[in-house]
């Protein structure tokens, strides 16, 4: 039961890191392109309608490029999620 319990902390830390990452990575664009957008005198009403078209973009492009990751990475930890609660009503 201990061994599933981290393993089950381990792949949250993974998904928590990995998580940051990525929102890190999302905020450095979101304010470069608006720096770009209002040296080039883009309204900000304008630069928030274009951060989320790049935003729904840029989720498209990993959901094709990452969707066979995401999926396996989902499906593991629904699995390990699944033990966890299973395995303490067997022991009972």
């Amino acid at each position: 039961m201990e061994k599933v319990d981290q393993a089950i902390n381990a792949l949250l830390a993974l998904f928590a890191s990995a998580a940051d990452a990525v929102l890190a990575g999302l905020a450095a664009v979101e304010q470069w392109l608006r720096t770009q957008l209002s040296g080039l005198g883009v309204a900000p009403q304008i630069q928030t309608v274009i951060m989320i078209a790049v935003a729904i973009l840029l989720l498209l492009l990993v959901l094709r490029v990452f969707g066979g990751i995401i999926r396996v990475v989902l499906v593991v930890f629904l699995i390990l999620l699944a033990l966890h609660v299973v395995l303490p009503l067997a022991h009972a």
